[in-house]
């Protein structure tokens, strides 16, 4: 399959020193079968958002020319590697600390940041932190918080939330045990304007 990258120029995101498109474009498409012989197309699009790259779309199309989509097809679409991949390609670096021109990153150096990345999406987010701040904290659901943020996140078990909830508690987003009701009160207020403010 022949592979095309394609960065959408604007806006770049900076990370680890490399600068890269906050959405990639990554294109498969079969050119050596004879038509109607061809395997069908694939695009997939890799968005930045929050230091984490997250593959938001994949379509795969078949025409006159292609053969039918299959499961054995959609199988061998690799999607972590086609990131690093088309990552390490399309970074960029600026040729000094002090100079605005920019030249394509060292390849190992791009497939670093590429790396971190794609870990982080195994990290909460920011907002994600955030919801589950102004849930737990929420004086409406005083008398069961953890309950409130299982259902407001849409975790599926009890133990999500509680797990959850100890990472929000890690990073501020929840007050410690023990915590006053005035405490929780003043948090929540702070929560609740970054929430607001995101909108």
């Amino acid at each position: 399959m022949h592979k095309e990258f394609i960065g959408e120029i604007a806006p770049l995101v900076i990370y680890d020193g490399v600068l890269l498109p906050n959405r990639i474009r990554v294109v498969l498409s079969d050119t050596k079968a004879t038509p109607g012989r061809r395997t069908p197309s694939v695009v997939l699009t890799f968005e930045i958002r929050e230091e984490r790259a997250k593959c938001i779309y994949v379509v795969v199309t078949s025409g006159d020319d292609n053969l039918s989509i299959s499961s054995a097809q959609l199988a061998r679409i690799k999607i972590d590697e086609l990131w690093l991949e088309a990552a390490q390609t399309l970074a960029l670096q600026y040729r000094a600390a002090d100079v605005n021109e920019v030249v394509p990153a060292e390849r190992k150096r791009g497939r670093a940041a590429a790396k971190k990345l794609s870990d982080n999406t195994r990290q909460l987010s920011k907002t994600e932190l955030m919801l589950i701040g102004f849930y737990y904290s929420n004086p409406m659901n005083q008398k069961s918080p953890t309950k409130a943020v299982q259902l407001g996140m849409g975790y599926g078990s009890r133990h999500t939330a509680i797990r959850r909830i100890k990472e929000a508690r890690e990073t501020g987003w929840v007050l410690p045990q023990g915590a006053s009701d005035k405490e929780i009160k003043k948090h929540f207020e702070k929560v609740q304007k970054k929430v607001n403010e995101s909108r």
